[in-house]
């Protein structure tokens, strides 16, 4: 792992979090599984180690490395009977807290069978988890959470991560690209001393600075899927798709019509593009 952030709990503007970050971190020594933060507190990690402000979120998801399906349906049995936990019908990958939070727990490891995850429940029992394994082979920092260290996707994951959401069920997906778009806005200041530092090479001509932060997370991206092909064309592909038109992610990148484009949105796309293309 690279960053270690040191924040307070209050920071995440996750009210439910410290309680179940414990219960499931608890759980999830006692089953013998491995587990990292993915999705909306991971994004609000980098954000407030950034002194920015970030949005509340009810939902706390996590993505838990499972050997075999019974470790999987331990985890979620002890959660249900020694904290309470509810099952959601719509997902079975889902579970409500106590206090109401939506808990998602995405297995991904072993317990894969072509990239996909297919377990018994009600509602959505099969999910694709590309790039999870990659992510938590290469792609994890960390939070230190009062005594507590808990590993979390980096940002270039979290990228990977909700790019591939989208492409996967474009239809139910649409906040992903929210937030995809919320994050490269003020990536180029929020990272402008990393961006300075790691890619001066890319400065030459008439790149932006904006520009050249876009290639550089393209770069970032690379490295995490750099070892799985398959996994590194699909995201070729997403990013293409973007660009030509043939899916909306450009047009939901948009946050604000009056001041953007749906060209500069596609211009980012491409920075990224070029940076996850490049030869480094």
């Amino acid at each position: 792992m690279k960053n270690t952030y040191n924040l307070s709990y209050d920071a995440l503007k996750a009210p439910g979090l410290r309680d179940v970050l414990h219960q499931v971190s608890s759980t999830c020594r006692a089953v013998g599984v491995d587990f990292f933060m993915v999705g909306a507190i991971a994004r609000n990690v980098w954000f407030a180690s950034h002194d920015e402000f970030p949005r509340g979120t009810k939902d706390i998801d996590f993505a838990v490395y499972i050997p075999d399906i019974s470790n999987y349906n331990l985890l979620r049995k002890e959660l249900m009977e020694r904290y309470g936990y509810r099952d959601r019908t719509e997902n079975a990958y889902c579970l409500l807290s106590p206090s109401g939070d939506q808990v998602d727990l995405l297995p991904f490891g072993e317990i894969e069978m072509e990239g996909q995850v297919m377990i018994q429940g009600k509602g959505l029992v099969s999910i694709n988890l590309d790039g999870f394994r990659e992510v938590y082979e290469q792609g994890l920092e960390s939070v230190r959470l009062g005594e507590q260290q808990y590993a979390i996707c980096s940002i270039p994951s979290v990228i990977i991560l909700k790019l591939i959401a989208f492409d996967d069920r474009p239809e139910h997906r649409v906040k992903d690209v929210k937030d995809i778009a919320g994050i490269v806005h003020h990536y180029p200041y929020l990272e402008d001393e990393h961006v300075w530092a790691s890619y001066f090479d890319l400065y030459e001509g008439e790149r932006s600075h904006e520009d050249v932060a876009m290639i550089g997370l393209g770069r970032e991206m690379q490295h995490i899927v750099r070892a799985n092909a398959k996994l590194h064309e699909r995201l070729v592909s997403i990013l293409n798709k973007g660009i030509v038109g043939e899916s909306r992610l450009a047009d939901l990148m948009m946050i604000n019509s009056s001041k953007e484009s749906v060209e500069q949105k596609k211009q980012t796309l491409k920075n990224l593009l070029q940076g996850l293309m490049d030869v480094c």
